[in-house]
């Protein structure tokens, strides 16, 4: 069972990483066979969410932005799941904050209380584009849910890692106690059900480095890790972050989807070239 952590004990974790001029890696986990491969492969965290369950379906990991199941509701499943897989890495549940039954304190306590060692704001509004984002906002399910589940996460000093579509969203976060700033530019292109396009490369660097001002601003200690969009293997995850004051990569369908799909359509083949005689 994955072992739990104290928020000061994954910063030091993190920062050692850092002093070391190693990159952090946040591995995201729909199932525990590729959480235990990740921290074999020594991923700093594993995050555990409701895109991850649909991507591992086979299925758009945007379903988690559609009315057809409970987030919160998988990621308590996905845990059983996963987290006994995990010897010694620390896991970060993905809650989603706007459901106006959920009572935030009580969900994160049960959630560490499985073996959690933090949180993150895991299904995020800003998927949706501004338009539905801020009717979200006006009828109080929106953004800044996903802020107050930071902050309460912060005042119980749970480590926590604050996804931001925008430099505005990066200031919040980092406002709120975020100890990690996830700078996400969309959906990460590519594979079966990936998107289809994206910012170019650069544009999309441009755009961390500007949400990593922004949250630096706020808190210099803050550590930003990039996400999303172009940034869908080594090297473009590479060039993100020697080109940004970012330190570090999430990865999610990169890490997860994207090889599996690759290696078992390869591993295929090659069972499909024995010849018989």
């Amino acid at each position: 069972m994955a072992k739990r952590y104290t928020r000061q004990e994954v910063l030091e974790r993190l920062r050692g990483q850092v002093r070391q001029g190693k990159a952090i890696l946040m591995f995201g986990a729909g199932i525990g066979l590729t959480a235990r491969c990740a921290e074999m492969g020594g991923a700093d965290l594993i995050g555990v969410y409701s895109t991850a369950h649909y991507r591992m379906m086979g299925q758009p990991s945007l379903l988690a932005w559609l009315p057809y199941s409970n987030a919160n509701e998988h990621v308590a499943r996905m845990a059983r799941e996963t987290l006994p897989a995990v010897r010694e890495t620390p896991c970060i549940a993905g809650i989603g904050a706007h459901d106006p039954a959920l009572n935030m304190e009580r969900f994160i306590d049960e959630l560490l209380d499985i073996g959690f060692s933090g949180i993150t704001n895991e299904p995020f509004v800003g998927i949706y584009g501004r338009e539905f984002a801020e009717q979200l906002e006006a009828a109080g399910i929106g953004f800044s849910r996903e802020v107050e589940l930071i902050r309460t996460a912060h005042r119980k000093d749970v480590f926590t890692v604050g996804w931001a579509f925008t430099p505005e969203e990066g200031r919040i976060m980092a406002e709120a106690g975020a100890d990690v700033i996830g700078a996400i530019v969309g959906v990460t292109v590519g594979g079966l059900t990936g998107a289809k396009k994206s910012q170019s490369l650069e544009e999309a660097t441009r755009h961390i480095q500007e949400i990593c001002r922004a949250a630096r601003e706020v808190n210099p200690e803050v550590l930003v890790l990039t996400h999303g969009g172009p940034f869908k293997d080594v090297e473009t995850a590479r060039y993100s972050i020697m080109n940004s004051d970012a330190v570090g990569y999430a990865a999610g369908s990169s890490g997860e989807r994207l090889p599996t799909e690759t290696a078992i359509v390869e591993i295929t083949r090659q069972y499909k070239e024995i010849r018989l005689g």
